[in-house]
């Protein structure tokens, strides 16, 4: 209250300072508005920045998680390769003895080569049976209960088993034929080898016949731990008759080849085979854990962001707190000056006039020294509702100083028009005031300019109301004084 009777005190001795004040105030408030769009930019540049660098460090944390996943795939599918050539390549060593015995002694017969079968089955695990075809002839079978139907079988007349045996006859190597599927049930796969006389002094003589070894595929995958799905990875298998990655499926699904997590080539003398491994569906992690730095981070990058409108709303909040007088309520010097602004700027695009009308109380001293400064805090709010009452809703009635006031007024064309309002508000401020039963009697000058009829800028604006407000204040002395 009583920085407010002290305003009212350095008014009267102010002189012209009150028009230069307002005019730096405008210099200020001019630029307002950019700066909350650019506070509205800032935090936009923050919300993109967070977002990039959340989604950098999602697709770090996804590599690097493939890359795991990828590594124990990787591994897994290394134990099976080795097991499975080991399995493999055992048996196409233990069964060259075989082809080795018949090839130095062709003239041998069913009889010579039981004891052979028999250990070579006993030695070596998965062998199903044996085969031995002269002139591609089968004349022998081991263990022969459960094929007797097989003997006598010529290989030339046997679609199924004719591709594989010519194969093998004219690359002179053994082939691997299958999985395929054996008449006793299962899955086999057949070792074909060519066998060729030896002459002695010579190279390899003439053709003989071939040996077959049927191994049992099913307990061979199941002892090097091949399946659909190991932990979890789903696995697959291909490469038909030992070709590779042109082979037909094995067994697993044929997406998985598409894009797999890990592959593997497992490589055997007569051939190749291919393994596939991808995460199973079921073991995938869930959304939360694929997610957990883009999680984070966006939680992160929305606290930040409710943090900075809040801190923003706070600014601006303050900010109007600023721009109207505590006492009255009405808006202050910094809030008449943005409206000022922005109307000289409406006017360069729609051509709106608008008046500027400064109000200085006469006599309010007198109030102060006399009656406390609670009456004249009382005067000064009362001042401020008849200056509202007295114009528009879209019009400002700003408190500019101690008893100083000023009104805002758009679309005044006329001085004519300007000047009733004038007269209204030295009339309303005129009557009388009270305040705990005590009277008071007050009187108002009243200085106005019109833009851009009276001035063409918002600084010359201000000095001419100013100028005009003085000139009627001392108008009103000379008057009081006849």
């Amino acid at each position: 209250m009583k920085s407010a009777s002290i305003d009212g005190a350095r008014c009267k001795q102010r002189g012209g300072r009150g028009p230069r004040e307002l005019i730096s105030i405008a210099k200020v408030t001019e630029s307002a508005e950019r700066h909350r769009l650019w506070a509205h930019i800032a935090i936009l540049i923050v919300v993109l920045a967070g977002a990039i660098a959340t989604e950098y460090v999602q697709a770090l944390f996804a590599e690097r998680s493939r890359q795991a996943s990828q590594s124990e795939a990787l591994a897994m599918l290394s134990q099976l390769r080795s097991a499975l050539a080991n399995e493999i390549n055992t048996i196409l060593y233990r069964s060259s003895g075989l082809i080795s015995y018949v090839t130095l002694r062709p003239e041998s017969g069913p009889e010579d080569w039981v004891e052979l079968a028999a250990e070579l089955m006993r030695t070596t695990r998965y062998i199903h049976n044996i085969g031995l075809a002269p002139g591609n002839r089968l004349l022998f079978v081991y263990p022969l209960q459960g094929n007797e139907g097989a003997i006598g079988l010529r290989y030339e007349e046997n679609p199924r088993q004719w591709p594989a045996v010519q194969e093998a006859i004219q690359t002179r190597k053994m082939v691997l034929a299958g999985p395929l599927e054996l008449v006793q049930g299962g899955q086999g796969l057949i070792v074909r080898a060519p066998i060729y006389r030896r002459a002695k002094g010579r190279g390899d003589g003439s053709y003989w016949g071939m040996a077959s070894v049927v191994i049992d595929a099913d307990a061979l995958f199941a002892a090097a731990g091949v399946a659909d799905n190991i932990g979890q990875y789903e696995v697959a298998l291909r490469g038909v008759d030992g070709k590779g990655a042109a082979g037909a499926l094995i067994f697993g699904r044929e997406a998985l080849f598409k894009q797999p997590l890990a592959q593997l080539e497992v490589v055997f003398p007569q051939g190749s085979w291919l393994l596939a491994a991808q995460i199973h569906d079921s073991a995938r992690p869930g959304w939360l854990a694929r997610n957990l730095p883009r999680g984070a981070g966006y939680s992160f990058l929305f606290i930040i962001v409710v943090l900075l409108l809040i801190l923003e709303r706070l600014y601006y909040c303050s900010r109007g707190e600023a721009m109207h007088d505590s006492l009255t309520g009405l808006p202050n010097r910094r809030l008449l000056m943005e409206r000022i602004t922005q109307l000289a700027a409406l006017h360069e695009r729609t051509g709106l006039s608008f008046a500027l009308y400064f109000v200085d109380l006469n006599d309010f001293k007198p109030i102060n020294d006399q009656h406390g400064h609670p009456a004249g805090d009382a005067v000064l709010r009362e001042v401020g509702r008849r200056l509202q009452a007295l114009v528009r809703n879209s019009d400002t009635v700003a408190r500019t100083g101690g008893d100083e006031f000023m009104v805002l007024q758009p679309a005044v064309e006329s001085p004519a028009a300007a000047l009733l309002v004038a007269d209204k508000i030295e009339g309303s401020l005129a009557e009388g005031f009270n305040y705990h039963q005590q009277g008071f009697r007050l009187s108002a000058a009243v200085g106005y300019a019109i833009y851009p009829q009276d001035a063409d800028s918002v600084e010359r604006l201000i000095m001419l109301a100013d100028a005009q407000m003085y000139q009627r204040k001392t108008e009103m002395k000379l008057s009081a004084r006849r």
